[in-house]
């Protein structure tokens, strides 16, 4: 069986001055990214693996919604 490459993302979440409280992100991201770029906390339990082509260049994940479609 082949091996097919993922990448972990996480929720993560930040802490925002002008409100003073801490505010979960809408979408996930590498832990490098988290820890590095973005000055978040990790939430740890959140991690879902995702297809390499499915991050950014700023290690985002953005879960594109596609609707349930038409019941018939």
């Amino acid at each position: 069986m082949e091996q097919v490459e993922t990448v972990t993302v996480y929720s993560f979440r930040t802490f925002d001055v002008e409100v003073k409280r801490w505010c979960v992100s809408t979408y996930k991201a590498t832990r490098d990214a988290i820890v590095s770029r973005l000055g978040g906390e990790v939430l740890e339990g959140t991690e879902h693996d995702v297809s390499p082509a499915e991050i950014d260049e700023h290690g985002r994940y953005r879960r594109i919604a596609t609707g349930w479609g038409a019941l018939n």
